[in-house]
């Protein structure tokens, strides 16, 4: 199953509840892309395939895996 394909909107209804009530959430994201130190800060850019850019401090950061690229066949 590829991430587009999924059905969210149990996610994107707990989402806006939270938003409406103004909770705080933890989130836990699974981002893909290439990583490197955001010049002058504390904090990480990932450069995801759709070229976004996502920065973050390394104290989010529950696990790092190395992603094994997409071979011929795959």
């Amino acid at each position: 199953m590829h991430a587009n394909d999924r059905d969210v909107s149990a996610i994107n209804t707990r989402l806006t509840e939270a938003a409406m009530a103004g909770e705080d959430l933890e989130v836990i994201l699974v981002l893909r892309g290439r990583v490197r130190r955001a010049a002058g800060t504390d904090r990480w850019r990932i450069r995801l395939p759709g070229r976004q850019v996502v920065t973050f401090r390394a104290e989010s950061v529950l696990a790092a895996t190395r992603m094994r690229r997409p071979g011929r066949g795959d």
